[in-house]
């Protein structure tokens, strides 16, 4: 079940890859102004202090996981009043805001780092950004006290039902910007060169450490 998992979601990522490169070159931006630019550097320069926040910062005492899984619960989906302890019961459309959502906030704050110091990088060619960059992702996807480990499996779970869904495939929507953003480095920049997630899908089917 798990490796299933792990192929439906490398191949949806593979496949959302494709669409967005292919939108990408159907609407390029053919002009930055100034004050754009000087919003992204700043922005990008206002990061330099922000340390590198994984999945191991916080874990979540219902995961089946371990420290390294990404882990997120149903959003619809509460404790059973006449039952506490007991499975968690649908609420459609009313979000649970005790359910553990740290590791996508997490994911998502990285996306938003790593885009801006990147287009910084590409606007003034300032190593000191590609650097902070790098940082952020060695503790992502290499350095293993701290790196996710390459799957899905845990996320969308649901208390008392089960460990983790095939639906959870949507929180990663942000890793797909972050392959876009990296995918504007040369092949000059070592650190992110040599990252895994530089092809998802062999990331994705990779056996955790």
């Amino acid at each position: 079940m798990k490796n299933n998992r792990k192929v439906v979601f490398g191949f949806y990522f593979i496949i959302n890859l494709v669409l967005l490169s292919a939108c990408s070159h159907q609407n390029q931006v053919p002009y930055i102004s100034n004050d754009e630019q000087e919003f992204i550097v700043e922005t990008a320069i206002s990061y330099f202090d922000s340390l590198p926040v994984t999945v191991t910062a916080e874990v979540c005492e219902r995961s089946a996981g371990g420290p390294n899984d990404f882990y997120s619960e149903g959003d619809y989906w509460w404790p059973d009043p006449e039952n506490p302890d007991g499975p968690y019961v649908q609420r459609d459309g009313q979000t649970n805001p005790e359910n553990f959502v740290a590791h996508r906030l997490a994911m998502i704050r990285l996306s938003q780092i790593v885009g801006k110091q990147t287009s910084a990088w590409l606007l003034t060619g300032d190593q000191k950004f590609a650097d902070a960059v790098g940082r952020h992702l060695e503790d992502w996807f290499v350095n293993p006290g701290t790196r996710m480990n390459p799957s899905l499996n845990y996320a969308q779970a649901i208390k008392g039902r089960v460990t983790g869904r095939g639906i959870g495939i949507i929180d990663a929507i942000h890793l797909i910007e972050l392959w876009k953003t990296l995918d504007g480095y040369p092949e000059t920049q070592e650190v992110i060169r040599n990252l895994p997630i530089r092809n998802p899908l062999l990331w994705v089917m990779d056996k955790p450490a």
